[in-house]
């Protein structure tokens, strides 16, 4: 794959202060605005769902374990630790995501 398919960013990402995905608690709904890491990371995270512009809804966000997300709707994914710190997050400003 190029690097043109890793770097599109869509016109719908907010703006405003930006943390990784790591520091957002749980029942807290963000949208990504930035993939981070190597190529390989970034193409793996993007072909999971989490583009910039994808909304997430956190829904587990412990001290251990991995990090579990609602994303695409009733969609479903775990990511371990290292994985959310490559993901830069803004959060909705209402709490909640449009499908």
């Amino acid at each position: 794959m190029n690097d043109e398919m890793i770097a599109l960013t869509p016109k719908t990402v907010p703006q405003g202060p930006a943390m990784p995905l790591s520091m957002v608690n749980r029942g807290e709904a963000v949208v990504v605005r930035q993939v981070n890491g190597c190529k390989t990371v970034r193409q793996r995270l993007i072909d999971l769902g989490l583009n910039p512009g994808a909304q997430i809804h956190v829904l587990k966000n412990e001290a251990s374990g991995p990090m579990i997300l609602a994303v695409k709707g009733d969609g479903r994914l775990a990511l371990g630790r290292g994985m959310t710190h490559h993901i830069l997050v803004t959060a909705v400003s209402n709490g909640s995501l449009k499908d």
